[in-house]
């Protein structure tokens, strides 16, 4: 379904009108979890719908893409936003000003997304994770091995890679253990293992347990520290 003759402000209303009188109003409880939308630069990043109204996008980018090794801005790997109904899908408003929509047609599920102060940026097909091992998606808060350094932050993302705001070289991949543990595998040689809860993979602000490995220490030896972490 092509949409890009729609154009931003006025765009934005006559697409939803338009949208509205074709399909129903959806109920949105279909929609909450996660996403899978593109950037601008066609790179893949996570939209999480929660049912309090709130959202939050996790992404990253493997170097060189941002240049010269340094350590990654939360905002970076993380925006929070508001969603609501719009049209026949959501909309969800970040603090940054973009705007992310997902939009149901003929064809499935559709994102529009809108830069600041631009048009429309970026359209594609947008795709709902299901698997269960996905739900480990999303950003936190982690104590790190040195105890007196604030927490730092780590996104999962749904490529299997892994990115924070700690290390000059910040990114990494994740897998999933057989006791339901994540361990993450930084470029910085690093490991760290976040551990479910008793009920499961940690919902948002909730604490669980989290092992660090310095580099060169193998995972079957004792953790080089012991510490906490909580869902963002």
């Amino acid at each position: 379904m092509g949409l890009s003759w729609l154009k931003p402000a006025a765009g934005l209303l006559v697409g939803a009108v338009l949208l509205r009188a074709v399909f129903p109003q959806p109920n949105a409880d279909w929609m909450m979890g996660t996403w899978v939308l593109v950037d601008e630069d066609n790179v893949p990043f996570n939209l999480i719908l929660r049912p309090d109204g709130s959202s939050l996008t996790v992404t990253g980018k493997r170097h060189p893409n941002l240049g010269r090794p340094h350590r990654m801005a939360s905002d970076q790997l993380l925006q929070r936003g508001r969603w609501q109904t719009w049209g026949n899908g959501i909309r969800s408003t970040y603090t940054d000003g973009w705007i992310d929509t997902i939009q149901v047609g003929p064809a499935g599920a559709v994102q529009w997304s809108w830069k600041p102060g631009s048009g429309l940026t970026t359209e594609s097909t947008a795709v709902q994770l299901t698997s269960p091992v996905m739900g480990w998606v999303g950003a936190y808060k982690l104590e790190p091995t040195q105890s007196e350094k604030p927490p730092y932050m780590a996104v999962l993302t749904s490529s299997g890679m892994a990115f924070n705001n700690i290390d000059k070289v910040s990114d990494g991949s994740w897998t999933l253990r057989d006791n339901g543990s994540v361990m993450i595998k930084w470029t910085s040689g690093w490991r760290t293992q976040l551990k479910p809860t008793a009920h499961g993979i940690p919902k948002p602000d909730q604490g669980f347990a989290v092992k660090h490995w310095r580099p060169g220490v193998p995972i079957n030896q004792p953790a080089s520290a012991n510490r906490s972490g909580i869902r963002l």
